[in-house]
Parts: C-alpha cells; structure tokens; sequence
C-alpha cells in the first residue's frame, strides 16, 4: 500500500519526529510511506522515506499567511499560535498524494496543508486520516486553546484573544465554516494521540458528531536503557525536561514550589536528591528560588537526554495539561518514575500508583505528595514498579510496531482488480 504522510517539518518538533517514526514503522510492515515535507532539516541524501517540496512553493503561503494575521490583528508574540489553513502547496496535486492509497495528515500547518487542498485529497474518496498533534482541528485558528471555551460555542471563536480586539471576527467565521464541511468527510478520519484530547476536540462546535479514535504517539523504546539510579555518593536524581521550560504550560514556578514543598514536608527523602532541568530557558529566575540542588542543562541532544533519563529515578511534569505527555514516556522508558497531574493526556501513560503517581490537585502539596510517593516506591525493595517493568510498560503498549498497526486498522485492505477471463 502507498501512504502519504504530511507533514510541515521532518525533524523539528515533536509531531514531525513521532510522524518519521511511523513513517519507519509502516515501511517495516512492508508498507511504501513516505513523508512530505516542507521543512526538510537534515535528510540524509537518497532517503526514500522522504520527500520535499520546493522551498519556492512553500515560501509564499507561509508568508502570505503569517501577513494575513498580522494584519487582522493578531498580535506579534501569538502570530505562531494560530493558523487559518487558507493558504498551501496544493499537496493534491503532489504526485505521491495523487498516486496514494491513503493519505496521513500530521502537522501539516504554516502554509503547508490548506483546507482547500485537503478537501480535494478527500474529493478522490482515498480513506484519510488526520492525527490532531493539537486541537487545531475543533477551533476555529488556534493550536491550543487552554481554556478558552469559545471553541465550544455556537458561534465557535467569534471572539478571540489572540486578535485585537473585533478585528479578524469574519475570518474567523469563514474558516470555522470550512472546516465543518472538510471535517464531515465520511472518508476522513479523525485520530487524537490522547482520551483527554479526544474529549476536548468533542466538545467543538465545529466537529458536531465526528467520531474520533484515540492512538498514541509511536515511541523507539529500544533506544531506551534504565541504569543505576543511584550515585556512587548516594545522590538519586529528578528530571523535568521541555524543549521550552519557560513555556507557560509547563508552569515552572508549579514545579519550583512542588520540589521546595517536597523538601520542606519530606526531608528525610529530599536529603539525597538533586534535580536537573533540561530546555530553553530565557531567564533562571525562578531556579534561584529552589531549596533542592540542581542543575540547568539547558537544550540536550538526544543521546545526552537520553544518558540523563537513564540516571533519574524520577521524571516530573508540572504542566497544566499535556495531550500526551512525551517526557514522561521518555523518563518511563529509562525506569523513572514518573510524577504529574492527573487529568489531562498524561493519564493515558501513568496509571497511578499502577506505573507512576498522578496528583488529583493542581498545587504544590498534592504534586509534593506524589512525588514522596515515588521516592519511597524507589526506596522499596519489594516494589514492583521497578525500571524494567516501566520500561517494559512503554514497549508493551507505545512500541512504533503496534502504533502503525493500530493506524493501518482504520485503513480498509486494498482489493486486487480482478485479472481478466483468458478465452
């Protein structure tokens, strides 16, 4: 079977790397997956699982898209925030989507994907599946929408924070419409990597009655190895990891005021424990106010990433939501514990007290509490959540093999034609 998976970038972001992965994973199963991109980062040449498009052809929609915004009013700092799938490369007309017999949309925003393309892809009745890595999808421009709720209205995002003011209310109203139309398509299917994200995007007006499957991102546990989770000076480690620490969804000062509660309430398990924070970070600030050890690695290459998981007895997320939750996975595969809230999409990976502890409270005390927990299932000598077990977790149930299965089951099986009756 042909699949055309697209996608905006081939290694930038998290959704590009999980689309390669499946991308490899449905070419194992004997499948020709190829990826379409328009930011192709570093491609090994005569890679066979991807193909770019021409720099030239993508440049202008992503500028004439970006202008458009600004000039309706969306603010400078939010003007990455939000799309309107009004502008693209005309990927129907790629000549490996055109040849496909399915097609994977991934994110495939900024002028990659427009709405009016996707609705030709769909035109041809080739079975589509679209993976939200974001709730683009159930709103109107916005990738995430936090808890705005105008999504969920009549007149979904007829106002929006990130305009100024009324200005951009008939766009809005435009692309909201479109989308209900392309999004009806009975051969396009919708596919959340989480059950939180999948409740959220059935609460949009814009997807009245759209069924939504629930796959998780693929994931190369055996690149994954848990190690000595101790020091040679008895010191256990904590990692909380973002490509942004300073994003406001991570909530750093949640995490800060968590490990300074923990330290404060349950000193005996806090005396041995240091803490390292890795991803971009504009201003420490907030560091300084931790009582615990630690150290700021700063943005780490996968291997170096991947050594620090592998030293840490616990991953920590102090996010107020997350559609899945990839640190966590990542520490998982290592044998941390991992330690977050629980009630958005990191509950789909840590079932608590089962393989990991979920705070049933956004405040430092319950994370705190969770994360005493955690160190004392450390501590345990007879506790079964130990690092292989995590690690045999994440490959029983997010191994790339069962991810692109669980994908190639919402395709329907391709028919040979019939050879004709020789006389």
């Amino acid at each position: 079977m042909k699949i055309a998976l697209l996608s905006t970038n081939h290694d930038l972001g998290g959704a590009a790397i999980v689309t390669r992965r499946l991308t490899d994973a449905l070419r194992l199963a004997g499948h020709d997956a190829r990826m379409i991109v328009a930011r192709p980062g570093e491609i090994i040449p005569g890679d066979p699982a991807v193909m770019a498009v021409d720099r030239r052809k993508w440049l202008p929609p992503f500028l004439a898209e970006r202008a458009e915004l600004w000039v309706k009013g969306v603010r400078r700092k939010d003007i990455f925030k939000v799309s309107t799938g009004r502008y693209g490369v005309g990927l129907h007309r790629h000549p490996f989507v055109a040849e496909a017999d399915a097609v994977i949309v991934n994110w495939a925003s900024q002028g990659f994907l427009s709405l009016a393309s996707l609705e030709k892809i769909t035109a041809t009745s080739k079975p589509v599946i679209y993976t939200m890595h974001d709730l683009w999808p159930a709103t109107s421009l916005c990738h995430l929408p936090g808890n705005c709720p105008r999504f969920t209205e009549t007149n979904p995002c007829a106002t929006c924070p990130y305009f100024n003011g009324k200005r951009g209310s008939l766009l809005r109203r435009e692309i909201a419409a479109t989308k209900r139309r392309v999004f009806a398509a009975d051969n396009l299917r919708l596919v959340a990597v989480s059950n939180w994200q999948r409740d959220q995007a059935l609460r949009s007006a814009i997807l009245p009655g759209k069924e939504i499957t629930v796959i998780p991102h693929p994931f190369p546990v055996d690149l994954y190895t848990p190690g000595e989770k101790v020091t040679p000076d008895g010191k256990r480690l904590i990692v909380m990891a973002a490509a942004r620490l300073d994003d406001s969804v991570k909530d750093l000062p949640a995490a800060i005021d968590t490990l300074n509660t923990f330290a404060w309430e349950y000193p005996a398990l806090a005396a041995n424990v240091e803490v390292a924070f890795v991803g971009e970070l504009r201003d420490d600030t907030e560091l300084k106010r931790l009582r615990l050890p630690h150290t700021s690695h700063g943005l780490l290459t996968p291997e170096r990433l991947r050594d620090l998981y592998t030293r840490a007895t616990v991953v920590l997320s102090s996010s107020l939501y997350e559609t899945m939750g990839a640190t966590l996975m990542e520490g998982m595969a290592a044998g941390a514990i991992p330690v977050s809230y629980g009630d958005a999409g990191q509950t789909d990976i840590v079932t608590d007290t089962v393989n990991g502890f979920l705070a049933p409270l956004h405040n430092p005390a319950s994370l705190a509490f969770a994360l005493s927990l955690a160190f004392q299932t450390a501590l345990d000598p007879d506790t079964e959540i130990t690092p292989a077990f995590l690690h045999t977790e994440v490959a029983r149930r997010f191994s790339p093999s069962t991810i692109a299965s669980r994908y190639l089951s919402l395709l329907p099986p391709l028919i040979p034609p019939l050879l004709p009756t020789l006389p």
